[in-house]
């Protein structure tokens, strides 16, 4: 599977906060946690027994808060089956006290039948749960 993300490593100033916030999100995408050590949290994607992807949190050096507008990371984005995930992300991230930042709806300036939620994690990061049929 050339060029596909094979994993992603996301760095967090507060990470027992934040691997229970990932830890929800990401149980709810598929994705199962693989490694919990002092400074490092992995969860990968499986299927059919093979690896999609990863997302790691690792223990950030500095207290300084995430700027989407910096160099760096501006969002990411996961894909859901249907448009009813995206809404049970919604109200899961709810219920954990995220930053809903748009709640969801369609976006048809990125396409027809792109429908999608954005949080914030607790560094601030933007995240995205979207389906999309286009």
């Amino acid at each position: 599977m050339r060029g596909v993300v094979h994993h992603v490593d996301l760095t967090v100033r507060d990470l027992a906060a934040s691997a229970s916030f990932y830890e929800a999100l990401l149980g709810f995408l598929g994705y199962a946690r693989v490694k919990q050590e002092a400074a490092l949290h992995v969860w990968d994607l499986v299927r059919d027994g093979r690896v999609l992807g990863g997302i790691a949190l690792r223990a950030a050096r500095s207290a300084r808060p995430h700027d989407r507008y910096s160099a760096g990371l501006h969002h990411l984005a996961f894909h859901a089956a249907d448009r009813s995930d995206v809404d049970r992300a919604h109200t899961l991230m709810k219920e954990k006290g995220a930053v809903i930042l748009d709640a969801p709806t369609e976006y048809p300036k990125y396409g027809a039948g792109y429908y999608a939620v954005f949080v914030a994690d607790p560094d601030g990061l933007k995240l995205e749960v979207v389906h999309f049929t286009g």
